[in-house]
């Protein structure tokens, strides 16, 4: 009955912990020794076996590790990124000191942000889904983002096969947004740039 009080007792202070978002390490302190009565058989001078009861006290295990309660803090997000944005254009990198302006022959070209960290989107022929992640820093270029790894349907379409690679290769490059007057820009280390306006 005491090891079941115990037990329960455990659950509700990890619960409560758990509840309580704490992050602590915590260690539990050693149980006391039992002290248990251990009979002994002595036999006396006649040969007649004399049952003695001897208090002994039996060490109690040691806990081999301590318990380590850890929770997942929440994504960072950014009320101004969350939502439905419709791709406008793109300033792709020539891989010199040159940018080529794209324009998609694809119209619905979407990115949707979600609080939880999540994104999804349509990328001309496929829809596609992954993550993202805000690292809270700001640069001359906007706030810190990383996108992906991003995963896709697989149907092929002739007329946007490229554009929809290119497009999604630089979407996972992305390391900066900002939203100046309801217009979205993504930026990639190599300086090419999406723009999005919000629907």
């Amino acid at each position: 009955m005491k090891k079941i009080t115990i037990v329960f007792l455990l659950l509700a202070v990890i619960s409560t912990m758990l509840i309580a978002g704490c992050t602590q390490v915590q260690t539990l302190p050693a149980p006391s020794p039992a002290v248990t009565a251990v009979p002994t058989y002595v036999e006396n001078q006649q040969g007649v076996a004399i049952i003695r009861t001897v208090a002994t006290t039996v060490p109690a295990p040691l806990p081999t590790t301590p318990i380590t309660i850890a929770t997942t803090p929440p994504p960072m997000t950014d009320p101004a990124l969350i939502g439905t944005w419709n791709y406008k254009e793109a300033m792709l990198s020539t891989g010199g000191s040159g940018k080529v302006p794209v324009i998609s022959n694809t119209k619905g070209i979407t990115l949707t942000f979600n609080n939880d960290g999540t994104l999804s989107g349509f990328s001309g022929c496929n829809n596609f889904n992954g993550g993202y992640t805000l690292s809270g820093k700001t640069t001359d270029f906007g706030k810190g983002i990383s996108i992906g790894p991003l995963a896709s349907t697989m149907m092929y379409c002739a007329d946007t096969a490229d554009f929809e690679t290119s497009y999604l290769n630089n979407l996972q490059q992305t390391q900066t947004y900002s939203i100046p007057n309801n217009t979205m820009m993504l930026r990639t280390s190599y300086g090419s740039q999406l723009s999005y306006v919000k629907s």
